[in-house]
């Protein structure tokens, strides 16, 4: 589904006439020090110049046409070099500044399931991200007892921080720390104890089952891979399947794991991060144009 995303953004951030390049990147490195989830999507835009230039970054001049207001084309559609002429503009009548651009860019990246993100460098996001742990190069820290308040204390800072005059409203995202479905089995003791099946049994078969259990490795020259067994991802991708799932008795016959457990979706954690022996949530946030950090701050 990231990928899917990664990919629609790419199209639709290429369909703005002002840009010459998109290359979009997902994940994160596997380091500790990177602080980026690995569902963060990274996009590098090149724009282009505002108007046509040479090696030398001087404007080209194309042979224009005044009777008619539009610049001369060859056979091929090329435009016509002539000293005398005026420089061709690659941008739209609209777009005044590469902040105009920027607006292209957020309109475009607007994909339910997608937060927007700060302006920033790549470099510079690194440095920021390893600074401060956070995506952006200004933000609030939220440090609480508990997810669910520090998720509903981030959303009420998030609505406050976009009615700020200097503040972009755009960029102001809160992390929804509390909302990612998670699928819970609660065993039954009582009934595991009817059927015979100790606990520790029905935890190995839900364990090889959903999440695998290394089995042994193999060995090809002077590499080793695990081998891992579970069940096919149809068998195991809802709560209806999973409820399926055979638990062996004690006197070889097959339980389904509904009658030994109950199965519910609950909501929780996308991530847990904390600071100082404490958990804490992010809200980020950047400035308007024309505006200095200190001032905003």
């Amino acid at each position: 589904e990231c990928l899917d995303i990664l990919q629609k953004q790419d199209i639709a951030f290429q369909s703005i006439p002002e840009i010459e390049s998109v290359v979009g990147k997902i994940g994160r490195v596997e380091s500790p020090l990177d602080p980026a989830p690995i569902s963060m999507i990274e996009t590098i835009i090149n724009y282009k110049s505002e108007y046509v230039l040479d090696k030398d970054g001087r404007r080209v001049r194309f042979r224009y046409n005044k009777r008619t207001k539009e610049f001369v084309r060859d056979e091929d559609g090329e435009l016509v070099l002539d000293a005398h002429g005026r420089p061709y503009r690659q941008w739209r009548d609209h777009i005044k500044s590469p902040d105009d651009i920027w607006d292209e860019i957020i309109k475009a990246g607007q994909i339910p399931g997608t937060t927007s993100a700060p302006k920033l460098q790549p470099i510079a996001a690194r440095i920021v991200m390893l600074q401060s742990g956070m995506r952006a190069p200004m933000g609030v820290k939220i440090k609480g007892p508990d997810l669910e308040t520090i998720d509903k204390v981030g959303l009420e800072i998030e609505r406050l921080l976009k009615e700020v005059p200097s503040v972009e409203p755009s960029a102001v995202i809160a992390d929804r720390i509390v909302g990612k479905p998670y699928i819970e089995i609660d065993i039954d003791r009582d009934a595991a104890a009817r059927y015979g099946v100790n606990i520790r049994q029905v935890q190995d078969v839900i364990e090889v089952a959903i999440g695998g259990r290394r089995i042994t490795t193999t060995v090809e020259g002077r590499e080793r891979f695990p081998v891992r067994v579970r069940y096919m991802r149809e068998l195991r991708d809802k709560i209806e399947t999973i409820g399926k799932i055979l638990v062996p008795a004690a006197d070889r016959t097959q339980i389904p794991l509904i009658q030994l457990a109950q199965l519910r979706y609950v909501r929780g954690p996308q991530a847990i991060k904390s600071e100082d022996t404490f958990l804490v949530g992010y809200v980020l946030f950047d400035m308007k144009p024309g505006y200095a950090e200190v001032d905003v701050v």
